[in-house]
């Protein structure tokens, strides 16, 4: 499984544990799948607190989904041991 792979699963997995949603794919947007302003934020902290990554939301653009997340994960340095 390569990197974005392996962000995906794992953001996947905190997204479906904040919104009680186990059946969540990894392509659905959250807020069609009952997700609050305050749930995102919660999770974004989550990736933020995991990858040492922020999130801004406006990198999403209309697509707030795990994959998306993850993808941008991946793609910038992040603050871990800084």
């Amino acid at each position: 499984m390569d990197r974005e792979s392996e962000t995906t699963a794992a953001i996947l997995g905190l997204v479906r544990e904040v919104l009680n949603k186990p059946t969540l794919g990894a392509d659905q947007d959250v807020f069609d799948h009952g997700a609050t302003s305050l749930a995102f934020v919660r999770i974004l902290a989550l990736v933020n607190e995991r990858y040492g990554v922020m999130v801004p939301v406006a990198e999403l653009a209309g697509s707030a989904t795990a994959r998306a997340l993850a993808a941008h994960v991946v793609t910038v340095p992040t603050n871990i041991g800084a």
